[in-house]
């Protein structure tokens, strides 16, 4: 059948839609007596509960020589309590048809588990469980401590790895953010149980705790639950924020880890950021986003499609709760790793010193308010969210005014905070590979 007989025209893509209005799903927020904060929404497409239980409790708090210590306890908080085994808490998990994870990143500990709606009670117990009671058996911990140091010696054959240790290394040198989440294989060997107790028992407590539950219930109903199941326990002693302060940067610091036999290089460029919470962050992300932060941004349209150093490269603001990482990311052939930081340099600089064009401008808005919706599509998409919230001590309406946030950012908002917030003069370019030839490079240049 032609188009003339259906007349549709197919020369052309179909013009585009209203775009629809946006509104961030409702949800409660309640504090029980013990200080548990918990956000409860009913968010679920079946009967699905997913909740999750967080804990000031990162890797920012990890103590000094212990580097991963945090993770490492976020690990094991499902090996075993008084009451169960490890295996007792997977036959458990398994019994109720659900999911349980635990873990930990630069913020917080977190367990979370996904269940049937009509499971959701017990779920909470067991979070309650392994939150507060938690005992580390000793031939549990030995185990994890192998396995990390196993995972460790296996990571320091990934570039990608070793580019990130050494960034943070050089960013962040005396302070918490000053080594990767997993530790090193030294602190690995320190790690003695008596610390990964007292880490549990100092940072795994409810009065600093945040309970987030999303499903097939009734928000209320959540809450009403969690307040059964938590509001008896006792909430513990409040732990005081770590506070980071990077160092200063002072021009281009090129940190170079050898390795002779490669044919690319890994890069990571960049400096510290401001925390998550900062005012600016909504304004930094708009900007992020044309810089580098989508497919068609200006790093990766440069070192992609003009030049063909790379597959893809990256920029991104670290969402931490202190003054997380701006940092640039690719890997190119080896030949070029110099001329690649260059352009990315070059791009830094164009950025804090010519406003932007309005078309790039406004492509940029409307790829992030028209994305935003997508992540919340799912139980977890929005728990994720919520998690930020309470994480971060954003204001409750956030989300609602959030795509109205993005589309009043301005060419002039754009340039102050890259202004305000990106340093090309005052950096550190981190480069996996060969480090005669890099060094070569550097020498030419």
């Amino acid at each position: 059948m032609t188009a003339a007989k259906t007349g549709v025209d197919r020369s052309a893509p179909p013009p585009p839609d209203t775009v629809s209005g946006f509104r961030f799903p409702d949800y409660v927020r309640h504090r029980l007596d013990n200080g548990l904060t918990v956000l409860a929404a009913q968010g679920a497409r079946g009967p699905l509960v997913h909740s999750a239980l967080l804990f000031p409790a990162g890797a920012d708090r990890d103590p000094r020589d212990g580097d991963g210590t945090a993770t490492l306890v976020g690990a094991m908080v499902d090996e075993g309590t008084a009451e169960r085994s490890a295996l007792d808490i997977a036959a458990a998990v398994e019994n109720l048809g659900g999911r349980l994870g635990t873990g930990a990143d630069w913020d917080v500990g977190h367990l979370d588990i996904h269940v049937l709606s009509h499971h959701a009670g017990e779920a909470l117990r067991l979070l309650a469980e392994l939150g507060t009671g938690s005992t580390f058996p000793a031939d549990e911990l030995e185990r994890q401590r192998r396995r990390r140091l196993t995972d460790l010696l296996r990571r320091k054959s990934d570039p990608s790895y070793l580019a990130v240790d050494r960034f943070a290394s050089a960013v962040y040198a005396g302070t918490p953010y000053g080594h990767t989440l997993q530790g090193n294989e030294a602190s690995a060997e320190r790690l003695a149980r008596d610390a990964v107790v007292d880490f549990y028992r100092r940072h795994y407590a409810l009065a600093d705790g945040v309970l987030v539950t999303v499903g097939d219930l009734d928000p209320d109903a959540l809450v009403r639950l969690a307040e059964e199941v938590f509001g008896h326990l006792p909430g513990g002693e409040p732990s005081t924020q770590p506070t980071v302060e990077p160092p200063l940067l002072s021009g281009v610091d090129w940190q170079i880890v050898d390795r002779p036999h490669a044919v690319q290089a890994e890069l990571r460029i960049g400096h510290s950021g401001p925390p998550r919470s900062h005012p600016d962050y909504v304004t930094l992300t708009v900007m992020n986003a044309l810089l580098g932060g989508k497919f068609t941004s200006r790093i990766n349209l440069n070192l992609r499609e003009r030049h063909g150093y790379t597959y893809g490269a990256h920029s991104s603001f670290s969402s931490r709760r202190g003054p997380g990482p701006f940092v640039v990311r690719t890997a190119v052939a080896k030949e070029v790793a110099v001329a690649a930081v260059n352009e990315v340099l070059g791009e830094l600089e164009r950025i804090t010193q010519e406003r932007v064009e309005t078309e790039e401008l406004d492509d940029a808005k409307n790829y992030l308010i028209g994305t935003f919706p997508y992540t919340l599509q799912t139980v977890s998409g929005l728990l994720d969210r919520l998690e930020t919230l309470a994480v971060h001590e954003l204001p409750a309406d956030y989300y609602d005014r959030l795509p109205e946030t993005i589309g009043a950012v301005t060419k002039d908002d754009v340039l102050r905070v890259a202004q305000e917030h990106l340093r090309p003069q005052d950096l550190v370019v981190v480069a996996v590979g060969p480090e005669e030839e890099i060094r070569g490079q550097l020498g030419d240049g």
